[in-house]
């Protein structure tokens, strides 16, 4: 071997004893990323499952209200109701205006016993767990354009007769939600709900043609300028879906979500 040979020999030796350090190190920062990556996936994945079941605490507490309000509040009210009306059977041959005001007692009492009633649906409504998500959402469309004078058209594709339990409280709260904001911001006549399931998602979505806004004026907001819009966000990502929101002023809103369902579902 020349001299040349030798010494190019001696530095790819010294580069490659150079190199090996680097690559041990490389290696080191490689396997530690992998594991703190791995680390975050894991304290993300708990996070949603206390994420979901604080929210399904509060869907809990929700429904023992609604209980509380329609068999507690809500006989009472009836009861109330029913000893006026008797009330007024008995002093229909008195004075005219105890009659009058008999009656406008008893008025009173059918009023409260209603929106008794109203608010225990709006709180957790029973055939939600009774009869499932797509029957729910159509009391609550036809209740919510009898309240608002908005017109809604429900349109539904659903492969399963029963999404989760889970899910369907989702599906709801968001409907809830966004059919909310349409009567209080949107200023429209009209709005469009769209549900379709198969058995890996659920997509939902919410559409208006009203006033519209800005999406990242509304996001930054500290009070969320009202709409609740991050906490629709939340509800979303904490189910692993994604939650998109479309809006221009004056070109209205739309609100979809996706989210996967469990697996063997």
């Amino acid at each position: 071997m020349t001299a040349r040979g030798e010494r190019r020999m001696r530095r790819g030796r010294r580069a490659a004893d150079a190199s090996s350090p680097v690559a041990a190190q490389l290696t080191d920062i490689q396997r530690e990323n992998a594991r703190l990556m791995a680390r975050l996936d894991e304290t993300e994945r708990r996070f949603r499952r206390i994420s979901r079941g604080v929210l399904k605490m509060q869907e809990d507490e929700r429904g023992r209200l609604a209980r509380d309000l329609h068999d507690g509040v809500g006989q009472s009210l009836t009861a109330l109701k029913i000893q006026l009306e008797l009330l007024e059977r008995d002093a229909a041959s008195g004075p005219v205006e105890h009659l009058r005001r008999l009656a406008g007692a008893r008025e009173i009492a059918e009023g409260c016993l209603a929106e008794v009633r109203q608010l225990a649906h709006l709180l957790r409504p029973q055939m939600l767990d009774d009869l499932g998500l797509v029957p729910t959402l159509r009391w609550f469309v036809r209740t919510f354009q009898k309240r608002s004078g908005v017109a809604v058209e429900l349109v539904t594709s659903v492969i399963d007769e029963r999404l989760e339990a889970d899910l369907e409280t989702l599906v709801y709260r968001l409907v809830q939600e966004a059919l909310t904001n349409v009567v209080k911001h949107a200023r429209t006549a009209s709005a469009r709900v769209s549900l379709t399931a198969d058995g890996s998602h659920v997509s939902l979505s919410v559409a208006d043609r009203g006033a519209g806004f800005d999406v990242a004026r509304a996001l930054q907001a500290v009070d969320d300028a009202g709409f609740g819009l991050r906490g629709m966000r939340d509800r979303v990502q904490f189910f692993g879906g994604r939650f998109t929101l479309r809006s221009e002023p004056g070109e209205g809103t739309t609100i979809v979500a996706e989210v996967p369902r469990p697996r063997g579902a």
